[in-house]
Parts: structure tokens; C-alpha cells; sequence
């Protein structure tokens, strides 16, 4: 889903190991299940990651035109560990970005996409300007704001 964040840069940041963020993140998605068509509901997201943090951030929603977007309420930077990973449930979108599939991996413009696979077969407009699926007989791969960001079998994909 393509959404757009307001105030990471000003948030409160807040270092926590990876059992702590854990907790947190599942109270975040509790809450979220009760008061997802709320405004102002409150929301979890995986942010960012390098070699040693995994960037986490909460925000509360709020509308507006083209649909709203989400104020950063904190930052949280946990050590990044395998199984850290793996128990917050980003092990997967971290290997879409460090290996990929094949020789395409998350973070790549649609030009360098298709300098190494062609063409795809279908292009699909997601909605947001910029959003976009590219359809290969073996690989869907999500376009935001002009960078590959999901990469899954085309089974999966679902326009």
C-alpha cells in the first residue's frame, strides 16, 4: 500500500532491543484491528534498515486531500540481528533489497528493471501517481514513487 509519512525527521527517536519493539508492534497491530477506520487511528510500519538498525515508526493517520497521511509520532531503532528480523517480521523485505530475485532486487528504478529483464507483459496502474505493478511471466514487481519496493511471483500479484 502507498502512503504518505509527515514528521519522521522531527519524531521522538527511542532505542529498543528487538523484544521490546516486539511488544510494541503487537499492541500497535491490537489497536490498529479496533480502530483501523478511525481517524486519527494509530499504525505500525517498518521503515528502514542499514547494517546495523532496523528503523521502526508509529504514526497516527490524518485525513486530508488525496486521502490523508500519516504523522509520525516515534521513532524506534532496534539492533538489527537475524532474529530480530525474522521475530518483527521484515527478514523478507530486507532480502527483497540485500538479494533480490535473480538479478532484480527492491530499490531499482523501472529503467534499470528493464535493463535487465526487457519489457514486462503488463503494466498495471495501481491508483497513486507513481504506483504501478510491471508483470513478467515469473516476477511481479511493485513500483512507489519510482522505485521497485515489492517483489513477489505473479501469482501473488494482485492489481
Amino acid at each position: 500500500m502507498h502512503v504518505v509519512f509527515t514528521g519522521i525527521d522531527t519524531a521522538p527517536r527511542e532505542d529498543l532491543s528487538w523484544r521490546e519493539a516486539l511488544r510494541l508492534q503487537e499492541r500497535a497491530r491490537e489497536e490498529l484491528q479496533r480502530t483501523a477506520r478511525d481517524e486519527g487511528h494509530v499504525a505500525w510500519f517498518f521503515h528502514a534498515f542499514d547494517e546495523d538498525d532496523l528503523i521502526f515508526i508509529l504514526a497516527r493517520w490524518q485525513p486530508g486531500q488525496l486521502g490523508g497521511t500519516y504523522e509520525v509520532t516515534a521513532r524506534y531503532s532496534v539492533p538489527r540481528t537475524r532474529r530480530g528480523e525474522r521475530m518483527l517480521g521484515v527478514a523478507d523485505e530486507i532480502a527483497e533489497y540485500e538479494r533480490g530475485v535473480g538479478k532484480i532486487h527492491a530499490g531499482m528504478s523501472l529503467a534499470e528493471v528493464e535493463a535487465v529483464r526487457g519489457k514486462p507483459d503488463r503494466l498495471v496502474e495501481l491508483g497513486p501517481f507513481g504506483a504501478f505493478d510491471i508483470i513478467y511471466p515469473d516476477l511481479c514487481v511493485r513500483f512507489l514513487e519510482g522505485r521497485a519496493a515489492h517483489l513477489w511471483s505473479p501469482e501473488r500479484c494482485q492489481p
